[in-house]
């Protein structure tokens, strides 16, 4: 299942600068790949590429370019509950940008 883009950029508006239909490849979405770029207010990057049925992959990128956070569904990092995109993003706007 990919996730709706739209449901989670409209419920953390106030936290997101732009959501851009291309990943950290600068490819863009097609049949099966959903992949966005979501600049938050504070210039980070969260590069999203989920493919329908296979995995997905979250990139958290600083405003300097530096890898702040990566996740995928290889990943197996113990005590790591919260694996979905809303979850990665509520994360990122409470524990960064709120503080």
């Amino acid at each position: 299942m990919l996730t709706d883009l739209e449901v989670l950029t409209k419920k953390f508006a106030p936290a997101i600068k732009l959501v851009e239909d291309i990943d950290g490849s600068r490819e863009r979405s097609s049949e099966g790949i959903q992949r966005a770029t979501i600049t938050f207010i504070d210039d980070t990057k969260l590069c999203v590429t989920e493919k329908l049925n296979v995995g997905y992959s979250y990139d958290w990128i600083s405003k300097d370019g530096k890898l702040l956070f990566h996740h995928d569904n290889e990943d197996k990092t113990p005590n790591f509950k919260h694996r979905d995109l809303h979850s990665i993003v509520r994360g990122i706007v409470t524990f960064h940008l709120l503080i």
